[in-house]
């Protein structure tokens, strides 16, 4: 049998060569979304601040003397 038709040809190895890029390109992908959610979850449990933008954010809360303008487009009601 001929090394470069073989079941663990060349072939073989170029294919399991690319995958390999392709996992850990994932993987370096998966490690900044964690990093990034870690950063996400310190923010959240130590800073105030952080934590009223999202409140207000997310859920659209205002304080007591804040009066909230919302705007609609009027190009996308003409259109419907």
């Amino acid at each position: 049998m001929s090394l470069g038709l073989g079941p663990l040809g060349p072939g073989d190895l170029i294919a399991l060569r690319a995958e390999r890029r392709a996992l850990e390109a994932r993987r370096a992908k998966l490690i900044a979304r964690n990093a990034a959610l870690g950063t996400n979850v310190q923010n959240l449990t130590s800073n105030d601040r952080y934590l009223e933008r999202v409140i207000r954010r997310e859920l659209g809360f205002t304080r007591p003397d804040e009066i909230v303008y919302k705007f609609t487009d009027s190009d996308s009601r003409a259109s419907r």
